[in-house]
């Protein structure tokens, strides 16, 4: 019961950083000029200094299919971690895991275009799987379930051999090597906060 109500003050909180999130992706995806700015776009970035790109991309998604698919995943994930971590934490991650994934796109010279929520997304499941892992009862399980999906789906995508695949069913290339970028950096950032926290506690 204590558990209980410890936990119900961060599920507002929670539905309302998924609202914050599908209203910023919506905006840059169905306004045209913020999803024509927004876009990450290879020679933009590195010839004409358009750098802001590395930083909104994350958020420009293809079409209307393209959006609900990315913001139900992260939603989906964002409400999952939730049962072990703060609001602060999920979103701290997604963005950084963003970011990650969007500058990994560099050094990636077959990827001239990219937009979307997806890189993100799998290093966000990778660092909730990684906290339910560490959780007792059904969470656990579910940390292995997560963990052996997020890893699996990399591993078959192979993204070291083609970063970009052309997907028939979504009509554009699926960027590949972004999933796996993310999943990194949701990794180092699971094992940067396992440092911090016990950093913490041998000062403490």
């Amino acid at each position: 019961m204590v558990k209980a109500e410890r936990a119900l003050p961060g599920w507002p909180a929670m539905l309302a950083a998924v609202a914050g999130v599908a209203a910023l992706a919506a905006l840059f995806t169905f306004v045209p000029w913020m999803h024509a700015h927004g876009l990450y776009l290879r020679d933009a970035v590195r010839l004409e200094g358009q750098w802001w790109r590395l930083v909104t991309a994350m958020w420009v998604h293809l079409d209307t299919r393209h959006y609900l698919s990315d913001v139900a995943a992260t939603a989906g994930l964002m409400l999952l971690a939730g049962r072990e971590a703060r609001v602060r934490e999920s979103l701290t991650v997604l963005v950084v895991c963003g970011l990650a994934a969007q500058l990994a796109l560099l050094a990636m010279p077959a990827v001239g275009w990219y937009g979307g929520l997806s890189g993100a997304t799998h290093g966000l499941a990778l660092w909730t799987a990684l906290r339910l892992l560490q959780a007792p009862g059904w969470s656990r399980l579910i940390g292995v379930v997560t963990c052996v999906i997020v890893l699996g789906k990399v591993w078959l995508e192979q993204s070291w051999l083609a970063a970009v695949v052309f997907d028939p069913s979504w009509g554009f290339g699926v960027v590949r090597g972004a999933h796996a970028a993310g999943a990194v950096a949701g990794l180092g950032c699971w094992l940067l906060q396992e440092w911090w926290v016990a950093r913490g506690k041998r000062e403490g």
